[in-house]
């Protein structure tokens, strides 16, 4: 084989690795662009996700507070009612003792 054919195919061997490389940075570019668009989406599912079971807690939280004030508003006027059918039924007598007391004063 004759130099200039030995030289002309390290050249080319030269410029095939080359352009080899090229492809390889090229591609390499490529994967990290998509694995960053991917993550970017991952994330961005996640926070929603997250979100989401954020607002379904509160909901549900708040559901149960309104729920347990009811039970506790309703157990409330049970006993005022209670409480004040029991104090009307004394103010009968009540207002029947302080007049004895009154009258008895008055003829002391």
């Amino acid at each position: 084989m004759a130099r200039d054919d030995i030289l002309s195919k390290i050249k080319s061997a030269e410029a095939e690795a080359k352009a080899a490389v090229q492809r390889a940075l090229d591609e390499k570019g490529k994967k990290i662009a998509a694995a960053t668009t991917e993550a970017a989406n991952l994330v961005k599912s996640a926070e929603t996700d997250a979100q989401d079971y954020y607002d379904k807690s509160v909901a549900k939280a708040d559901s149960g507070v309104k729920a347990k004030k009811a039970s506790i508003v309703s157990s409330g006027e049970k006993n005022v009612s209670s409480m004040s059918g029991s104090a009307s039924a004394k103010l009968d007598k009540a207002v029947e003792y302080l007049i004895k007391e009154f009258m008895g004063l008055l003829h002391a």
